[in-house]
Order: C-alpha cells, then structure tokens, then sequence
C-alpha cells in the first residue's frame, strides 16, 4: 500500500499519474486521465493555492481517513496509521473490508476497516474461495 497524506499530495498526483492504467474502474481512471489533462494547464502559482486547497478537502470530507492505492490498483480510504506491508482483508461474514497487519509470530494484528472502491458492494465475494488466514 501507498500512503497520501497532506504534505505528500504532489507524490500522490505523481503516483497517480504514473499508476493510472493499474486502477481498476474505468469511471475512477478515466476520472483521473481527465482531471491529469486539466491539471497540466494550470500555472503554477495557482496550482500551488489548489493544492493545498484540494489536500485540506479530501482530509475534511473523508472523516480523517486518508487516500492509498493496493498494489491491485483500488483506491482506499484508512487511518493515518496504515503501513507499507499492511494488507486489505475481507472477512468472511463481515459487511466491510479489513486493514491486517502480519505480527511477527505469524500472526495478524486487526488495523482497522477501510473504504475500497470496487469492493464495498460485494464485488470482490462473486465466486470467492475462503481460506483461513495462516503462517506458511
């Protein structure tokens, strides 16, 4: 996972940027594809003040979740706290995804839940097999 905070937001436009074709909905990569065409016109001085703008909203509107990508190209919604190595989990007879953290004894610490586009509304479970997290 990579992380996005506020101070980082040009990496992420970066990440993005160079990430686009790794995301899996059209409508979020398309989204992106356009709004990179008009971030490229804008002058500096004025996408300096956008910036900062932009990074403060999606912090504000997102309940202090922050935004990452997996390395599958979904986009997520997780606390601050989020590492790389974390991983998203879906949980069996859970109705949300799961951030794990693998501990050093094999086994896996709960993080947190997450928003995941493209996930949240069963998409990942069609014709899922279960297994049991284990050490191997």
């Amino acid at each position: 996972m990579v992380r996005v905070g506020e101070e980082h937001f040009l990496d992420a436009v970066r990440l993005l940027k160079n990430n686009i074709e790794k995301i899996k909905s059209n409508r979020i990569r398309l989204g992106l594809q356009q709004l990179w065409k008009k971030v490229t016109q804008i002058d500096k001085p004025r996408m300096k003040a956008i910036r900062s703008k932009f990074g403060s909203e999606i912090i504000g509107k997102s309940l202090g979740r922050l935004p990452f990508v997996t390395g599958k190209g979904h986009l997520v919604l997780g606390p601050e706290y989020v590492k790389r190595g974390d991983f998203v989990a879906l949980i069996k007879g859970t109705q949300v995804p799961f951030i794990l953290r693998r501990q050093s004894d094999g086994q896996y610490q709960l993080v947190s839940e997450a928003y995941v586009d493209g996930i949240m509304d069963g998409e990942a479970i069609k014709n899922a097999r279960w297994s049991h997290a284990k050490d191997d």
